[in-house]
């Protein structure tokens, strides 16, 4: 288990990140880069019938992360989840772990068990009930979640929020999935010299620019796209992936 005083953490220089309700993702073996960290619940705790859709999907969360597996009940709650999961900002979340105690528009006191639990970089702490995009738009559930919102101490986190998964544009999807697959890989080598590369390219520079320079060919594409999703390097986050887009370093 990895802590604030882990030197070799990436987010051990952030230390509200380690005073928020759960810790950063635990950081992979490197002798064993692709070994995955189970989630703590089992198949049967998702969902509430039988007929509930369960999958699994496995990511890091940051490019030196474990492997983690999240459980989902539905495919709307994995489409969510994938989006969460490679936001740039986000540094962690974990699925079906808060319990959220309120008292309904009808007076009757109650509780509701929150989909997503997410750290984001400013160490601020949301809860995401995930519905499909109708519901997630309907006026009687939004006045529902604002109700419990209303009821969330903040002990347990800043903020509730609705999403679905046309929340997220579709350059965002289209970039996660990217940011998703080259944390598949494990080359920090490439990723360092990417990132020294920065120094030397001036305050903005193009995509295709870093590669250039680095003689990493593919290498240094995934290592880019793995920069981008953990917030190292900056561009417009519905900006594409793509060879003339801009980016820039993230300040210290």
């Amino acid at each position: 288990m990895h802590n604030q005083n882990d030197t070799k953490h990436p987010h051990s220089t952030l230390p509200h990140l380690w005073q928020a309700t759960f810790t950063p993702p635990p950081l992979a073996d490197p002798d064993d880069p692709h070994k995955i960290v189970r989630t703590r619940l089992n198949k049967k705790e998702i969902g509430k019938s039988s007929g509930t859709c369960r999958v699994a999907f496995l990511t890091r969360l940051h490019r030196r992360a474990a492997v983690q597996e999240f459980w989902c009940a539905s495919f709307e709650e994995a489409q969510v989840y994938i989006n969460i999961a490679g936001h740039p900002d986000v540094i962690n979340f974990k699925e079906q772990l808060t319990n959220v105690p309120f008292c309904n528009l009808e007076g009757r006191e109650t509780f509701t068990r929150v989909d997503a639990h997410v750290l984001l970089r400013n160490g601020d702490e949301v809860l995401v009930s995930v519905k499909y995009d109708e519901k997630a738009r309907r006026k009687s559930y939004l006045d529902e979640v604002q109700n419990i919102a209303a009821q969330t101490p903040v002990e347990v986190a800043d903020r509730l929020t609705v999403a679905s998964r046309y929340l997220f544009h579709p350059n965002h999807r289209a970039c996660v999935e990217a940011i998703h697959k080259a944390r598949r890989g494990w080359d920090p080598e490439a990723d360092d010299t990417v990132l020294g590369l920065t120094h030397r390219l001036g305050e903005r520079f193009r995509f295709k620019d870093i590669v250039d320079a680095s003689g990493l060919g593919h290498r240094a594409h995934r290592a880019v796209i793995r920069l981008v999703g953990d917030g190292d390097l900056r561009k417009d986050l519905l900006d594409p992936l793509a060879p003339d887009t801009e980016l820039w370093r993230a300040a210290a």
